[in-house]
């Protein structure tokens, strides 16, 4: 188990001290509503929570293919989906996923390291956005769902590109364990009311483009996965581009398999996360930056 204070390249400390700030103005009343706009770049760093998970900006540097390391790549213009699978041919996968099976491959839940943050226990995804330059509007990115399932056998090959089989709870990729939206309205279209606007261009000290950064990572409560087996498949959908168009290449996610050298800067993360958590819960739909 990766506690807190082992893994220091999550966060800067100045990263760790401005979403303290961040989180401090979360406790200021707010008001209600369905959905949740968490706006990542502006102030930068930033964080905030959906359906207990936490959403949070990351600069590790370097990254791009062969150094990031990722389990799923997705691209597509405008609009851009898919989940992670070593199924789906050489290379194009299922919906808008790419590199199969090197770059796009399958995920078992014993491969994940765990990581504390104020007593409570996540599993780490993190996400290197490839998009243009500063200075454009075009670097902005909507992350607009995140779904994650398990199961203990492979499914993706009876999935393929059917849609009405990912939106299911259960069936189709496997147990659902974390929705950041139902895939579907009641009427039809993509349902994307908890929505996560990106900055690809952002990072700490300065500015990059395209894959010279990571630009979010995501902290899934490991509660949301009791009962599934150290071996089933995890499967990460991913959903970008509904609100801010995907433009560029690929959009690369890892997982964090692996406890990072450093030293206790994300302790202090974990101590601006707290009231992001305790103040998630009074609102029980999430936070919104």
């Amino acid at each position: 188990m990766a506690t807190a204070g082992a893994i220091g390249k999550i966060a800067t400390p100045r990263q760790a001290l401005i979403s303290m700030a961040a989180a401090a103005a979360l406790l200021l009343p707010a008001s209600q509503a369905f959905g949740i706009a968490l706006d990542l770049t502006s102030p930068y760093p930033n964080s905030g929570t959906i359906n207990g998970a936490i959403y949070s900006t990351i600069d590790n540097k370097p990254t791009g293919t062969g150094v990031f390391d990722p389990f799923l790549s997705l691209q597509a213009k405008v609009v851009e989906q898919g989940y992670n699978t070593s199924q789906g041919g050489n290379g194009q996968g299922f919906l808008d996923t790419k590199r199969v099976p090197q770059w796009n491959h399958d995920l078992h839940l014993y491969e994940l390291t765990t990581i504390t943050i104020d007593k409570v226990d996540y599993y780490a995804f993190e996400l290197d956005a490839n998009e243009t330059g500063n200075g454009n509007a075009a670097r902005l990115l909507s992350i607009d769902n995140i779904r994650v399932y398990t199961s203990p056998t492979d499914t993706a090959n009876s999935v393929g590109n059917d849609l009405t089989k990912i939106a299911l709870d259960t069936g189709g990729l496997g147990t659902l364990r974390y929705a950041q939206n139902p895939l579907f309205k009641a009427g039809g279209g993509f349902n994307t009311e908890n929505t996560v606007k990106i900055d690809a261009s952002k990072s700490e000290g300065g500015s990059t483009s395209g894959s010279g950064s990571s630009d979010m990572i995501v902290y899934i409560p490991t509660s949301n996965f009791a009962g599934a087996g150290s071996h089933d498949f995890v499967y990460f959908y991913n959903l970008n581009g509904v609100n801010l168009t995907s433009d560029a290449g690929f959009e690369e996610w890892r997982a964090l398999t692996t406890v990072p050298d450093g030293g206790s800067s994300l302790v202090l993360l974990g101590s601006a996360l707290t009231a992001l958590g305790i103040f998630a819960g009074r609102r029980n739909m999430g936070t919104s930056v």
